[in-house]
């Protein structure tokens, strides 16, 4: 039996891997790295600006909802929608991972169902430290198609449309 294994896997010279053959790998898995860190770090980035989108468009859906509640009235302020928006009193998620800021009112005309005024509704800013600089505003403005855009802004100041 060890006659016909050694026949098969050589006389026990051909142990290892010689040392071109581990540089050969350690190049390749290198190469590798280098492609997929970026990468990974992009996904990683997006899915927390992901998190915050998700964030904004449960408080737009509350203030909207809140705001043909009152049809009509003197405008309802989007920090009302908080609490339908599953964040707290001070506008922060259950986690406390974002914060609902710099909110203003909103105003549904009975008639017509169109809101007012113009302009930046929230912004919701990422508190964890790996959120920090990740903000994600709303902007409200009847003359553009769509109206609601959700802005993005991935170093705190420079927002694109997201």
């Amino acid at each position: 039996m060890f006659k016909q294994l050694k026949a098969l896997f050589g006389k026990g010279q051909d142990r290892g891997f010689t040392l071109i053959e581990l540089l050969i790998v350690v190049l390749i898995v290198g190469i590798l790295a280098a492609v997929a860190v970026p990468l990974y770090l992009g996904y990683i980035k997006d899915a927390k600006m992901t998190e915050g989108k998700s964030v904004a468009g449960a408080l737009w859906t509350s203030a909207q909802a809140n705001s043909l509640a009152s049809c009509g009235g003197a405008g309802v302020n989007v920090s009302t929608s908080y609490a339908r928006a599953g964040l707290d009193t001070s506008g922060k998620t259950a986690d406390g991972r974002w914060q609902a800021g710099t909110t203003s009112s909103l105003i549904v005309d009975c008639t017509t169902g169109a809101y007012t005024p113009a302009g930046d509704k929230f912004t919701i800013t990422g508190l964890a430290s790996d959120l920090a600089p990740l903000v994600v505003k709303l902007n409200f403005n009847s003359a553009l198609t769509p109206p609601a855009r959700l802005q993005c802004a991935s170093d705190g100041v420079t927002f694109v449309n997201c």
